[in-house]
């Protein structure tokens, strides 16, 4: 009987019409995350090094309509209740991130873990474009895979963490994906760490409410024992090595192998490794004293998050890769800029476009290039010399 999870899921949807699969999806971020911390340290067997917990959950829906947000705050106010030290910094320079870490480790031993929560992960992105934290994606890959040591010399310090882990929780608009992400982030690794999961609400309140203090503590009591029970298990069993089953591996080998096609085959080469860590999380929370991950969870695993990444992705990989192709049906942000055009008479400056779109100059370059191999719009000077964007009819003439 589940402990945590499907009991989580069922209690906040009670609050918000966020949809059904965020839910999950955020329960499974913050239990592997508090599960590779130094006391419970639930490492998997079947990788090298050995795999933990920890997952890069990317929550993607619509725009202000998704309540991406409001499901990333409610597991993200469980999992403080558990633990309100596990919050890694989500800005700064990499040197911070590691001067975090090391911090951890030093409070306690091997304790180099930690969770990013980001509700607007497209920001987060854009802040590690900076000349001081342009390498920070090449580290947080690193440490999704958690490293034996991480070493990094400074002028005035330098940093010696075992086993550095991080874990991520974030949210995107699914226009804002294709420029937020480059073809070098899908096929160089940093995307397909990540699981992205495609929500669309079903269900619509008229107003949310706020989960109260005592259903915060309830699911947090919870995940505590459930974790607790792991622990003792471990501690019994002398070994924190855990994999399947015989009759799980059956499982896991039906899985769809990845398509041929480079882009996708690329960002679902690690489905196996989120599968295990997913199967992982699901055994503990069913039966904390499992010897292995059996059947059950890794079905559970399957049905409630897997497929809906694995259905999903090359969707939304393909809208990716459609801005570099110049391909106007697979550019959201292209249709955007369209429709804004002939809301307004068909004809906009290229400063309105981009204050009505929320976007900057080279993004709206990218899609008005989409836009006008497509023959959609036609560029102009203005009488003031700006540039002007004019929406064409299916004849080539301005509307």
């Amino acid at each position: 009987m589940s402990l945590f999870l499907r009991s989580y899921e069922s209690s906040m949807a009670k609050h918000t019409d966020a949809p059904e699969v965020f839910h999950p999806a955020c329960a499974y971020a913050a239990f592997g995350a508090l599960l590779t911390r130094r006391k419970y340290r639930c490492v998997l067997a079947g990788g090298v090094p050995p795999r933990w917990t920890n997952t890069w959950v990317l929550l993607v829906g619509d725009s202000g309509d998704s309540r991406k947000t409001t499901a990333i705050s409610m597991s993200h106010e469980v999992m403080r209740r558990v633990d309100d030290t596990i919050d890694a910094p989500t800005d700064g320079s990499p040197e911070g991130l590691l001067g975090w870490l090391s911090k951890r480790h030093q409070q306690e031993e091997n304790n180099a873990s930690g969770i990013i929560v980001a509700g607007e992960f497209a920001l987060m992105l854009t802040q590690y474009e900076r000349s001081y934290s342009i390498s920070m994606k090449p580290l947080l890959m690193e440490l999704f895979d958690v490293p034996a040591v991480k070493k990094r010399a400074l002028a005035k310090s330098e940093f010696t963490i075992p086993q550095p882990r991080i874990s991520m929780l974030g949210g995107v608009a699914i226009e804002l994906l294709p420029t937020m992400s480059t073809a070098e982030d899908w096929l160089g690794g940093f995307f397909s760490r990540c699981m992205l999961i495609h929500g669309v609400r079903t269900k619509e309140m008229k107003r949310g409410s706020t989960p109260t203090e005592a259903e915060y503590l309830k699911h947090a009591d919870a995940l505590h024992g459930c974790m607790r029970r792991w622990r003792n298990n471990q501690l019994k069993l002398k070994r924190p090595l855990f994999d399947y089953d015989n009759a799980a591996l059956k499982v896991v080998d039906k899985l769809p192998r990845p398509p041929e096609e480079p882009n996708l085959k690329m960002s679902l080469a690690r489905a196996s490794v989120h599968l295990h860590k997913l199967s992982a999380i699901e055994q503990i929370d069913e039966n904390p004293e499992a010897k292995a991950i059996g059947k059950k969870a890794t079905r559970r695993a399957l049905d409630y998050l897997m497929e809906a990444w694995w259905k999903k992705v090359p969707e939304v990989i393909d809208e990716c890769f459609a801005r570099g192709r110049g391909d106007f049906e697979g550019d959201r942000l292209a249709k955007r800029i369209h429709r804004y055009v002939i809301r307004h008479d068909g004809k906009c400056s290229w400063s309105e476009v981009m204050r009505g779109c929320a976007l900057k100059s080279d993004e709206v370059r990218k899609s008005i290039n989409s836009l006008e191999d497509a023959k959609m719009v036609k560029l102009g000077e203005g009488t003031d010399g700006e540039v002007t964007v004019s929406a064409l009819s299916g004849d080539g003439e301005c509307k």
